[in-house]
């Protein structure tokens, strides 16, 4: 929540240096090189990691930060990539651009009333 309050390039760089060192965690400790999916199929730990990434994908768009860089979490990315690829969460993910607009708006009005 951070990220998404951040007023001043100070406070983002802080606020994704943060992020970034919690998804190392998740990066160097959750995943093998032959699962995709957290055990093997869908279950709510991938639904809740990848909402998770989702909100922190729109997040980042709307403050100008790259969140998940491939780089900096080639597993994570490449299981994020599987998961939004896989058809029941590709058909209820909400559309990209609909969610920015959406967020962006609530984070104007948070902002301002800070």
């Amino acid at each position: 929540m951070t990220l998404f309050r951040s007023k001043t390039d100070e406070e983002r760089e802080k606020s994704i240096e943060n992020l970034w060192n919690r998804l190392m965690v998740v990066e160097n400790h959750c995943f093998d090189d032959e699962k995709k999916i957290f055990g093997g199929d869908i279950n709510i730990v991938d639904i809740a990691l990848g909402s998770l990434l989702k909100f922190f994908e729109v997040a980042g768009d709307i403050v100008g930060v790259k969140v998940l860089e491939d780089e900096k979490f080639p597993h994570l990315s490449s299981w994020y990539d599987n998961f939004k690829n896989v058809p029941i969460v590709k058909e209820n993910l909400p559309e990209h651009e609909k969610m920015v607009a959406t967020v962006k708006s609530i984070r104007e009005k948070f902002l301002a009333s800070s």
